[in-house]
Order: C-alpha cells, then sequence, then structure tokens
C-alpha cells in the first residue's frame, strides 16, 4: 500500500514555546455571564440592605427575649422554633461589626440561606450589655430588620446551649425549589 501523506511536512519540526491557554468564545462568555451575575447579586444584596433602616423602632432590653410570628406559622411550628426543636443549619455571627455591615450581612445571609433551601438559621447578634451609650443595639436593629425582610417567617431568641438572648433562631420561607421537590415528593405517594 502507498503512503498517501504528503512529503511538504518532511523534515517540519514543531516550534518549542509556552504553553498557550486556549478559551472559547463559549467559555468567555460564561465567565463574563458569571461575573455579571455575582455583582447582580451583590447589588441586590445591597438594595435589600437598603430597605433595612438603622434607626430603632422599638428598643429591646440586653437579656430580653425577641419573638415574632408572621400569618401562616402554626402556634405548634413556632414553639417548636422557640424550644430550638428544628436547630440551624447556616449561622451567621454579627459579633464586632458596624451597624452598616451588620444590615448588608443579614440581607445577604437571609437571601444565601433562602437560595439553598435552608429554612433554619441562626443569628448570633450579642446581647449588647457592655454598651453604656446604646445597650442592645444592634440586637434591637436585629428584632426589626427581621420582621422587615420578607423571607423571614418567625423568629425567637435562641436556647442558652446556642446563645441565649445573644442569638436568635430564625425560620425562613420555603424555596421555589424546595416547593417543587415537596409537591414532586407527595406525587409519588
Amino acid at each position: 500500500m502507498k503512503d498517501l501523506t504528503p512529503d511538504f511536512m518532511a523534515g517540519v519540526q514543531p516550534l518549542k514555546s509556552e504553553p498557550v491557554a486556549i478559551v472559547s468564545f463559549a467559555a468567555a462568555k460564561k465567565v463574563d455571564h458569571t461575573i455579571r451575575r455575582q455583582a447582580a447579586t451583590v447589588l441586590e444584596h445591597k438594595e435589600l440592605a437598603m430597605g433595612l433602616s438603622d434607626e430603632v423602632r422599638e428598643w429591646v432590653e440586653p437579656a430580653g427575649v425577641i419573638e415574632w410570628r408572621g400569618d401562616g406559622i402554626q402556634k405548634y411550628v413556632f414553639r417548636d422554633l422557640k424550644l430550638g426543636k428544628y436547630g440551624y443549619d447556616a449561622k451567621l455571627d454579627l459579633h464586632k461589626k458596624l451597624v452598616r455591615e451588620a444590615r448588608v450581612d443579614i440581607a445577604q445571609f437571609i437571601q444565601d440561606c433562602y437560595r439553598m433551601n435552608i429554612r433554619n438559621a441562626l443569628i448570633v447578634h450579642g446581647k449588647g450589655d457592655r454598651s453604656r451609650d446604646r445597650p442592645a443595639l444592634l440586637k434591637s436593629l436585629c428584632y426589626q430588620w427581621l420582621i422587615d425582610l420578607p423571607l423571614v417567617q418567625a423568629f425567637h431568641t435562641a436556647q442558652p446551649h446556642h446563645g441565649g438572648a445573644g442569638a436568635t433562631y430564625v425560620m425562613l420561607r420555603k424555596s421555589e425549589v424546595s416547593k417543587i421537590e415537596t409537591r414532586e415528593q407527595n406525587r409519588k405517594r
């Protein structure tokens, strides 16, 4: 059988050079989309946080209990939240945070928990009993911010083993993904 390879390649040697990364247009577009999505998420968190006021409407005592139950939360569900029976799947610690940082962190934390299908979280805000000028400032603000955030269904001061008066259990709405999964499970029955 005759060799059909042309002789014009005879004697050609590959160039020695540094490896070059070849990025396809689709990969570059995906990276660009990811960067834009991350920037939009950051902007969304800041916008959500901007709706939260830094002025305290109702002061809370440092050792006081904070609680709130939105419409649709049954009494026994709220009781179990209060008793810490649901535990928590995510935790946010606000110690040593400035008010403006805490506001953005809480808005972002609640949003992230919702996106990750986390229903129960813990926010550690501290008691604020060491602050002489404005005792329990962050705790009082957390109280009103959590009420103002639409993804929060209920919250209650944590049990002592989870932080007591310096922490709060937060119950979030079910995400759309979680609702669809529940519907699918119920259809299989």
